[in-house]
Protein backbone atom coordinates (compact mmCIF):
# COMPACT_ATOMS: atom_id res chain seq x y z
CA UNK A 1 0.00 0.00 0.00
CA UNK A 2 1.28 3.41 -0.92
CA UNK A 3 1.85 6.00 1.74
CA UNK A 4 -0.79 8.30 0.30
CA UNK A 5 -3.35 5.50 -0.05
CA UNK A 6 -5.27 5.04 3.29
CA UNK A 7 -7.27 2.05 2.08
CA UNK A 8 -10.66 3.64 2.28
CA UNK A 9 -11.80 1.71 -0.76
CA UNK A 10 -10.77 -1.72 0.56
CA UNK A 11 -13.18 -4.04 2.47
CA UNK A 12 -12.53 -4.02 6.23
CA UNK A 13 -12.70 -7.14 8.38
CA UNK A 14 -14.02 -5.15 11.40
CA UNK A 15 -17.80 -4.97 11.93
CA UNK A 16 -20.00 -3.14 14.50
CA UNK A 17 -22.42 -6.04 14.60
CA UNK A 18 -25.28 -3.81 13.50
CA UNK A 19 -27.51 -5.30 10.86
CA UNK A 20 -30.61 -4.24 9.03
CA UNK A 21 -32.81 -5.80 11.73
CA UNK A 22 -31.31 -3.38 14.32
CA UNK A 23 -32.46 -0.41 12.36
CA UNK A 24 -35.88 -2.00 11.81
CA UNK A 25 -36.34 -2.50 15.61
CA UNK A 26 -35.95 -6.29 15.50
CA UNK A 27 -32.51 -6.94 16.92
CA UNK A 28 -31.59 -10.64 17.07
CA UNK A 29 -30.56 -11.95 20.51
CA UNK A 30 -26.91 -11.87 21.26
CA UNK A 31 -24.96 -14.82 22.52
CA UNK A 32 -24.68 -13.36 26.05
CA UNK A 33 -28.43 -12.80 26.52
CA UNK A 34 -29.20 -16.48 27.10
CA UNK A 35 -26.62 -16.81 29.86
CA UNK A 36 -27.81 -13.55 31.47
CA UNK A 37 -31.45 -14.69 31.52
CA UNK A 38 -30.46 -18.02 33.06
CA UNK A 39 -28.62 -16.19 35.86
CA UNK A 40 -31.64 -13.96 36.51
CA UNK A 41 -34.02 -16.92 36.62
CA UNK A 42 -31.70 -18.72 39.03
CA UNK A 43 -31.60 -15.70 41.35
CA UNK A 44 -35.38 -15.44 41.18
CA UNK A 45 -35.76 -19.09 42.19
CA UNK A 46 -33.39 -18.58 45.11
CA UNK A 47 -35.35 -15.50 46.22
CA UNK A 48 -38.63 -17.44 46.03
CA UNK A 49 -37.14 -20.25 48.11
CA UNK A 50 -35.93 -17.77 50.74
CA UNK A 51 -39.36 -16.16 50.95
CA UNK A 52 -41.03 -19.56 51.30
CA UNK A 53 -38.55 -20.54 54.01
CA UNK A 54 -39.16 -17.28 55.87
CA UNK A 55 -42.92 -17.83 55.74
CA UNK A 56 -42.51 -21.36 57.10
CA UNK A 57 -40.27 -20.05 59.88
CA UNK A 58 -42.91 -17.50 60.90
CA UNK A 59 -45.59 -20.19 60.99
CA UNK A 60 -43.36 -22.47 63.05
CA UNK A 61 -42.55 -19.65 65.49
CA UNK A 62 -46.25 -18.84 65.92
CA UNK A 63 -46.96 -22.54 66.56
CA UNK A 64 -44.22 -22.80 69.18
CA UNK A 65 -45.25 -19.53 70.86
CA UNK A 66 -48.86 -20.72 71.14
CA UNK A 67 -47.94 -24.05 72.66
CA UNK A 68 -48.44 -22.80 76.22
CA UNK A 69 -51.93 -21.51 75.47
CA UNK A 70 -52.89 -24.80 73.80
CA UNK A 71 -51.61 -26.75 76.79
CA UNK A 72 -53.73 -24.58 79.08
CA UNK A 73 -56.82 -25.20 76.94
CA UNK A 74 -56.08 -28.92 76.95
CA UNK A 75 -55.73 -28.84 80.73
CA UNK A 76 -59.16 -27.21 81.04
CA UNK A 77 -60.70 -29.83 78.75
CA UNK A 78 -59.07 -32.67 80.70
CA UNK A 79 -60.33 -31.14 83.94
CA UNK A 80 -63.84 -31.12 82.51
CA UNK A 81 -63.45 -34.81 81.75
CA UNK A 82 -62.05 -35.66 85.19
CA UNK A 83 -64.43 -33.52 87.24
CA UNK A 84 -68.20 -33.80 86.76
CA UNK A 85 -69.59 -30.61 85.28
CA UNK A 86 -66.41 -28.59 85.64
CA UNK A 87 -66.68 -25.36 83.68
CA UNK A 88 -64.91 -22.05 83.70
CA UNK A 89 -66.73 -18.93 82.72
CA UNK A 90 -65.69 -15.32 83.18
CA UNK A 91 -68.78 -13.12 82.95
CA UNK A 92 -68.56 -9.53 81.84
CA UNK A 93 -70.75 -6.91 83.45
CA UNK A 94 -72.70 -6.61 80.20
CA UNK A 95 -73.48 -10.34 80.37
CA UNK A 96 -74.66 -9.97 83.96
CA UNK A 97 -76.90 -7.09 82.91
CA UNK A 98 -78.27 -9.23 80.07
CA UNK A 99 -78.94 -12.05 82.52
CA UNK A 100 -80.89 -9.70 84.80
CA UNK A 101 -82.83 -8.24 81.85
CA UNK A 102 -83.91 -11.67 80.59
CA UNK A 103 -84.99 -12.82 84.04
CA UNK A 104 -86.89 -9.59 84.73
CA UNK A 105 -88.75 -9.63 81.41
CA UNK A 106 -89.78 -13.29 81.55
CA UNK A 107 -88.99 -15.02 84.87
CA UNK A 108 -91.12 -18.06 83.98
CA UNK A 109 -88.95 -18.86 80.94
CA UNK A 110 -85.56 -17.59 82.08
CA UNK A 111 -85.44 -19.33 85.43
CA UNK A 112 -82.38 -19.61 87.64
CA UNK A 113 -81.72 -23.15 86.37
CA UNK A 114 -81.90 -22.10 82.72
CA UNK A 115 -79.66 -19.06 83.21
CA UNK A 116 -77.13 -21.20 85.06
CA UNK A 117 -77.11 -23.66 82.16
CA UNK A 118 -76.97 -21.01 79.42
CA UNK A 119 -74.17 -18.98 81.05
CA UNK A 120 -72.36 -22.11 82.38
CA UNK A 121 -72.21 -20.97 85.99
CA UNK A 122 -73.53 -22.18 89.35
CA UNK A 123 -77.10 -21.50 90.43
CA UNK A 124 -75.80 -19.76 93.55
CA UNK A 125 -73.92 -17.33 91.34
CA UNK A 126 -77.06 -16.61 89.32
CA UNK A 127 -78.97 -15.76 92.51
CA UNK A 128 -76.18 -13.43 93.62
CA UNK A 129 -75.98 -11.67 90.22
CA UNK A 130 -79.75 -11.13 90.05
CA UNK A 131 -79.85 -9.75 93.58
CA UNK A 132 -76.85 -7.49 92.93
CA UNK A 133 -78.39 -6.06 89.75
CA UNK A 134 -81.67 -5.51 91.58
CA UNK A 135 -79.88 -3.55 94.31
CA UNK A 136 -77.99 -1.52 91.70
CA UNK A 137 -81.23 -0.67 89.91
CA UNK A 138 -82.88 0.48 93.15
CA UNK A 139 -79.83 2.57 94.05
CA UNK A 140 -79.78 4.24 90.62
CA UNK A 141 -83.46 5.14 90.99
CA UNK A 142 -82.80 6.60 94.42
CA UNK A 143 -79.78 8.66 93.27
CA UNK A 144 -81.22 9.66 89.92
CA UNK A 145 -78.07 8.84 87.92
CA UNK A 146 -76.12 5.70 86.90
CA UNK A 147 -73.62 4.23 89.32
CA UNK A 148 -69.86 4.38 88.79
CA UNK A 149 -68.86 1.33 86.73
CA UNK A 150 -65.10 1.97 86.44
CA UNK A 151 -64.26 -1.25 88.31
CA UNK A 152 -66.53 -3.29 86.03
CA UNK A 153 -64.91 -1.71 82.97
CA UNK A 154 -61.46 -2.61 84.32
CA UNK A 155 -62.52 -6.21 84.87
CA UNK A 156 -64.04 -6.42 81.39
CA UNK A 157 -61.03 -4.76 79.70
CA UNK A 158 -58.27 -6.68 81.50
CA UNK A 159 -59.68 -10.10 82.47
CA UNK A 160 -56.25 -11.72 82.21
CA UNK A 161 -55.16 -9.95 85.40
CA UNK A 162 -57.84 -11.67 87.46
CA UNK A 163 -58.23 -15.35 88.20
CA UNK A 164 -61.60 -16.63 87.07
CA UNK A 165 -63.11 -19.51 88.99
CA UNK A 166 -62.74 -22.71 87.01
CA UNK A 167 -64.77 -25.13 89.16
CA UNK A 168 -68.23 -23.73 88.66
CA UNK A 169 -69.94 -26.97 89.64
CA UNK A 170 -69.43 -28.70 92.95
CA UNK A 171 -67.15 -31.74 92.98
CA UNK A 172 -67.27 -33.96 96.03
CA UNK A 173 -63.99 -34.57 97.83
CA UNK A 174 -63.87 -38.26 98.63
CA UNK A 175 -61.10 -40.32 100.18
CA UNK A 176 -60.89 -43.23 97.80
CA UNK A 177 -59.71 -46.53 99.20
CA UNK A 178 -59.99 -50.17 98.11
CA UNK A 179 -63.44 -51.64 98.72
CA UNK A 180 -63.28 -55.41 98.32
CA UNK A 181 -66.52 -57.35 98.47
CA UNK A 182 -67.12 -61.09 98.41
CA UNK A 183 -69.92 -61.84 96.00
CA UNK A 184 -72.01 -65.00 96.27
CA UNK A 185 -71.35 -67.84 93.91
CA UNK A 186 -73.15 -67.44 90.62
CA UNK A 187 -73.56 -63.68 91.04
CA UNK A 188 -73.86 -62.07 87.63
CA UNK A 189 -74.85 -58.51 88.53
CA UNK A 190 -73.08 -55.28 87.69
CA UNK A 191 -71.35 -52.71 89.88
CA UNK A 192 -71.31 -48.95 89.46
CA UNK A 193 -68.22 -47.28 88.17
CA UNK A 194 -66.33 -45.10 90.67
CA UNK A 195 -66.75 -42.05 88.46
CA UNK A 196 -70.49 -42.63 88.31
CA UNK A 197 -70.71 -42.89 92.10
CA UNK A 198 -68.57 -39.77 92.44
CA UNK A 199 -70.87 -37.88 90.09
CA UNK A 200 -74.02 -38.89 91.99
CA UNK A 201 -72.52 -37.88 95.33
CA UNK A 202 -71.40 -34.56 93.85
CA UNK A 203 -74.92 -33.87 92.58
CA UNK A 204 -76.47 -34.62 95.99
CA UNK A 205 -73.97 -32.42 97.81
CA UNK A 206 -74.43 -29.64 95.25
CA UNK A 207 -78.20 -29.69 95.82
CA UNK A 208 -77.72 -29.49 99.60
CA UNK A 209 -75.30 -26.58 99.27
CA UNK A 210 -77.69 -24.83 96.90
CA UNK A 211 -80.68 -25.13 99.26
CA UNK A 212 -78.61 -23.84 102.19
CA UNK A 213 -77.37 -20.93 100.09
CA UNK A 214 -80.92 -19.94 99.10
CA UNK A 215 -82.05 -20.05 102.74
CA UNK A 216 -79.17 -17.86 103.87
CA UNK A 217 -79.66 -15.42 101.01
CA UNK A 218 -83.39 -15.04 101.74
CA UNK A 219 -82.58 -14.42 105.39
CA UNK A 220 -80.02 -11.76 104.43
CA UNK A 221 -82.58 -10.11 102.15
CA UNK A 222 -85.00 -9.81 105.06
CA UNK A 223 -82.21 -8.43 107.25
CA UNK A 224 -81.44 -5.74 104.69
CA UNK A 225 -85.17 -4.95 104.40
CA UNK A 226 -85.33 -4.42 108.18
CA UNK A 227 -87.71 -7.34 108.79
CA UNK A 228 -85.26 -9.20 111.04
CA UNK A 229 -84.89 -7.33 114.32
CA UNK A 230 -82.11 -8.22 116.70
CA UNK A 231 -81.70 -5.13 118.92
CA UNK A 232 -82.74 -5.07 122.55
CA UNK A 233 -85.84 -2.88 122.11
CA UNK A 234 -87.50 -5.45 119.84
CA UNK A 235 -87.23 -8.05 122.64
CA UNK A 236 -89.44 -6.14 125.08
CA UNK A 237 -92.75 -7.69 126.06
CA UNK A 238 -95.59 -6.45 123.85
CA UNK A 239 -98.55 -4.81 125.56
CA UNK A 240 -100.94 -7.59 124.49
CA UNK A 241 -98.53 -10.35 125.58
CA UNK A 242 -96.04 -12.81 124.08
CA UNK A 243 -96.60 -15.21 121.22
CA UNK A 244 -95.17 -18.66 121.95
CA UNK A 245 -94.01 -21.25 119.45
CA UNK A 246 -95.38 -24.65 120.47
CA UNK A 247 -94.26 -27.96 119.03
CA UNK A 248 -96.79 -30.73 119.20
CA UNK A 249 -95.45 -34.25 119.51
CA UNK A 250 -96.21 -36.85 116.91
CA UNK A 251 -98.21 -40.05 117.40
CA UNK A 252 -95.14 -41.84 118.74
CA UNK A 253 -93.96 -39.01 120.95
CA UNK A 254 -91.34 -37.74 118.49
CA UNK A 255 -90.46 -34.21 117.46
CA UNK A 256 -89.75 -32.61 114.13
CA UNK A 257 -89.45 -35.04 111.26
CA UNK A 258 -90.69 -37.85 113.52
CA UNK A 259 -94.30 -36.69 113.25
CA UNK A 260 -94.63 -33.46 115.24
CA UNK A 261 -95.35 -29.97 113.99
CA UNK A 262 -95.12 -26.41 115.30
CA UNK A 263 -97.72 -23.67 115.67
CA UNK A 264 -98.06 -20.26 117.35
CA UNK A 265 -99.98 -19.88 120.62
CA UNK A 266 -101.46 -16.37 120.95
CA UNK A 267 -101.96 -14.48 124.25
CA UNK A 268 -105.77 -14.89 124.07
CA UNK A 269 -105.45 -18.67 124.07
CA UNK A 270 -106.00 -19.22 120.35
CA UNK A 271 -103.46 -20.61 117.92
CA UNK A 272 -102.45 -20.12 114.32
CA UNK A 273 -100.05 -21.80 111.87
CA UNK A 274 -96.57 -20.48 111.21
CA UNK A 275 -96.17 -17.65 108.73
CA UNK A 276 -93.38 -17.48 106.17
CA UNK A 277 -91.00 -15.60 108.46
CA UNK A 278 -91.49 -18.09 111.29
CA UNK A 279 -91.02 -21.03 108.92
CA UNK A 280 -87.73 -19.48 107.85
CA UNK A 281 -86.59 -19.27 111.47
CA UNK A 282 -87.56 -22.91 112.07
CA UNK A 283 -85.51 -24.02 109.06
CA UNK A 284 -82.51 -22.04 110.29
CA UNK A 285 -82.79 -23.66 113.73
CA UNK A 286 -83.02 -27.19 112.33
CA UNK A 287 -79.65 -28.95 112.76
CA UNK A 288 -78.08 -30.43 109.65
CA UNK A 289 -77.03 -33.97 110.45
CA UNK A 290 -74.43 -34.48 107.79
CA UNK A 291 -70.70 -34.39 107.35
CA UNK A 292 -68.97 -31.14 106.51
CA UNK A 293 -69.01 -30.46 102.79
CA UNK A 294 -65.97 -28.75 101.35
CA UNK A 295 -67.01 -26.36 98.55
Amino acid sequence: MASGDLGWDSVSSWSTGLTKEHFDGEAPPSRGDSSHSSVISGLQEIDDKLRELDSENRKSKAFVDGWGERMQETSVLLKQVREPGARGSYLKDSEKAEMYRLHKQNPEVYTVERLAKDFRIMRQRVHAILWLKELEEEEEKRLGHPLDDSVELLLDTCPEFFNSHDREFHVASLAYKPDFKVMPEGWDGTTKDLDEVHYEISQKEDEMLYQEFVQRMNFNKKKMAGEVKCHKYSRRRPSEGWNFTVEKLGPRGKRGGGGGWKFISLPDGSSRPLNEMEKMYVKRETPRRRRKILP
